[in-house]
């Protein structure tokens, strides 16, 4: 448990993972300062049904840093601030050309964690930072991708680690990942340099899927990792992609958790559990069988899964609670495509599994564009 007098800075308050914290946060009784990038971020926040059905009173404030690699940046956001969650970080975006990677992905990446653990060390009152990492920071871009094999007797564990690699780099997720190791190493030698007066939690999640609360329509559902889920019941053809997921919701809660003292710090922890990404397929055939019907979801789509063994024992340990399930996890990315899918067309506000309130048009060609290049994890 957390001192009532406790407040928690969040970043990326308005991505997927972060929506979907800040949400947990508030639910939790937690005093929250969210760094928003501008105004019209606080809006869209507060826009939130979500949010708006919260009484919060002033247990919800922000401040706005528009340049998170600026020196200093967090300096303010952190005035009498007890802990912190740092979300905030490039994402897997198609369309950056090679030449731009580093100043796209690896610098904010990096700049933005140093700006947060310095503003901490100066504030004086933080206790914690939780900072969100990821599964690529520890395992290889050639091994997620299917290029490498990695010994399966050998499960990845939250304590490795793999050297980062300067650009160029061959796509837009080798350098997400890049950015990834980057951030991490410059935590850990920053940690171990500095001795501060707080320690960090650092979280490595998977791909993460499910609800997306940032997105406002079933276009934006299809950004991001759940892009992985969609194309493939769109009917596209990809991969190989690492088996390796964890549904949204599962996240938010570690990282709620991750600020209890409880919680080993100083420690890195894996969100996943192994999955076959095919297996959407069959769920969603029994789960959403009137969207192939009336083809908003249609047959033939294929995601090749690079197979991993994953030792999530101290996370099963330290956060106690059983994570959901692929079928869970792709329920929850179908549902909302659908509901969002169906405001459009119909203007149906719920679309429940197996519900016959889809719409009977046929997906346009701009529904299926799918951008399956932006997938992170």
């Amino acid at each position: 448990m957390l001192p009532p007098n406790s407040l928690i800075l969040i970043t990326g308050a308005t991505g997927h993972i972060g929506s979907c914290t800040l949400l947990h946060l508030l639910r939790a009784g937690h005093r929250v300062r969210a760094a928003v990038r501008s105004e019209a971020k606080i809006a869209a926040v507060l826009a939130r049904p979500q949010i708006q059905a919260l009484n919060l009173g002033s247990r919800l404030t922000f401040t706005v840093v528009p340049d998170i690699t600026a020196a200093g940046a967090y300096d303010n956001a952190v005035q009498g601030v007890t802990h912190i969650i740092h979300i905030a970080s490039p994402l897997a975006t198609s369309g950056v050309p090679p030449d731009q990677h580093d100043a796209y992905y690896i610098q904010p990446a990096v700049r933005g964690t140093m700006s947060m653990l310095e503003a901490a060390n100066f504030g004086g009152t933080v206790r914690r930072v939780v900072i969100t990492s990821s599964f690529v920071a520890l395992v290889p871009v050639a091994v997620m991708e299917g290029a490498k094999k990695r010994d399966r007797r050998r499960p990845v564990t939250p304590n490795d680690r793999i050297p980062f690699i300067k650009g160029p780099y061959h796509s837009e997720f080798a350098a997400y990942a890049a950015s990834k190791v980057a951030s991490l190493r410059a935590a850990e030698e920053w940690m171990e340099r500095e001795r501060p007066a707080f320690d960090v939690v650092y979280l490595h999640p998977g791909f993460v899927l499910g609800r997306n609360d940032a997105a406002k329509t079933h276009a934006q559902a299809m950004q991001g990792t759940n892009s992985a889920v969609l194309a493939l019941l769109l009917g596209k053809k990809f991969g190989p992609y690492a088996g390796a997921t964890v549904h949204a919701d599962d996240v938010a809660r570690a990282h709620v958790a991750s600020l209890n003292p409880a919680v080993l710090g100083n420690q890195s922890y894996i969100l996943s559990q192994p999955t076959r990404w095919n297996d959407a397929r069959k769920i969603a055939e029994r789960e959403f069988a009137d969207a192939f019907k009336t083809k908003a979801l249609v047959k033939g789509g294929s995601v090749a899964t690079m197979h991993l063994p994953i030792d999530t024992s101290l996370t099963d340990e330290t956060f106690g609670f059983t994570f959901a399930s692929y079928e869970e996890q792709v329920k929850s990315v179908v549902s909302h495509y659908l509901e969002l899918r169906a405001q459009r067309i119909s203007g149906v506000h719920m679309v429940a599994p197996n519900s016959h309130s889809h719409s009977h048009a046929v997906p346009s060609k701009q529904d299926v564009v799918v951008s399956v290049t932006a997938i992170a994890c």
